[in-house]
């Protein structure tokens, strides 16, 4: 099954025969333009070449620069539907969110195993979505997921993309769960921008600093703000999903602070399954706890 979030990823990065893709191009169009990337071609050589260009990261405004504190938790890799998901785990993090009075759960994808041919025993697609239903529907916490590349393998056999029916099912019981259609996503709190990524990359060795890898790429970029309704806003938190450890670190050149939250896989022997985030903002500098 083709990753998508990193055939764009690598798209982005050069130009590719179309008869390369191994994915249908119209398939391939809706994800791109859903993660705001533009499809260049042009001819070379009796072939068509294609070429994605990042256009923007999207923006969701959470609260003004008016509040400062912030208090939120990190989870990613639920991977719900896995053999191996840790359905105690993922309760257990839920349930100190609650007695935290933690404001919003920010999921960075895979939140569903996916279908994936190497792994016949993974629970079907409806069974996985009951699952989840049944865990997020007992904890009222607000909550903020995108995709993972887990997650969108059910669009690629055609199916809805599950998260899309979890929010429906969640709405409906009056859990306030929120999906964005991408993997990444800025949303902004108290005035600086938490940064919400499924990283895309496949063959990465160095997990527990590949997203201070990202993060670096982001700011040779000149990627470290966002504009929303026409304010600029500072990246001061990046959370990064699909890398299965969990680490934090503090990027001190643009100040910056990194959460990678670890999985629900119980064979990733992780010791924290969450990051807790606590602290407040003062003029666009955030301080921890």
């Amino acid at each position: 099954m083709i990753n998508l979030i990193h055939l764009c990823e690598t798209l982005s990065n050069r130009w590719v025969d179309e008869s390369d893709l191994h994915v249908p191009l119209n398939f391939l169009e809706s994800f791109a333009s859903r993660n705001y990337f533009e499809i260049r071609r042009k001819k070379k050589n009796d072939s068509m070449k294609i070429r994605l260009m990042k256009t923007k990261i999207p923006v969701h405004f959470i609260s003004g620069s008016s509040k400062q504190r912030f208090c939120f938790m990190d989870i990613a890799d639920l991977h719900i539907g896995h053999p191996d998901f840790d359905e105690e785990a993922l309760r257990d993090r839920l349930k100190q969110a609650v007695e935290r009075g933690v404001e919003a759960v920010f999921i960075a994808g895979d939140i569903f195993e996916g279908f994936l041919d190497e792994a016949p025993e993974t629970m079907p697609y409806l069974q996985q979505i009951e699952l989840a239903y049944s865990i997020f529907k007992d904890y009222k916490l607000t909550y903020y997921a995108i995709n993972g590349n887990h997650d969108l393998t059910f669009e690629q056999l055609g199916l809805p993309n599950p998260i899309k029916r979890l929010e429906v099912l969640l709405r409906n019981d009056g859990i306030d769960f929120h999906f964005f259609d991408t993997y990444l996503m800025d949303f902004v709190i108290c005035g600086v921008i938490k940064r919400v990524m499924h990283v895309e990359r496949q063959d990465f060795n160095k997990k527990s600093i590949f997203a201070i890898l990202k993060l670096k790429m982001f700011d040779e970029a000149g990627m470290l703000s966002n504009e929303f309704e026409g304010t600029s806003y500072p990246v001061r938190f990046f959370q990064v999903g699909h890398i299965h450890v969990n680490v934090q670190m503090y990027y001190s050149k643009r100040k910056v602070f990194i959460s990678q939250p670890g999985s629900f896989i119980r064979a990733d022997k992780v010791a924290e399954r969450a990051n807790f985030i606590f602290g407040k903002v003062i003029d666009q500098r955030v301080f921890m706890g």
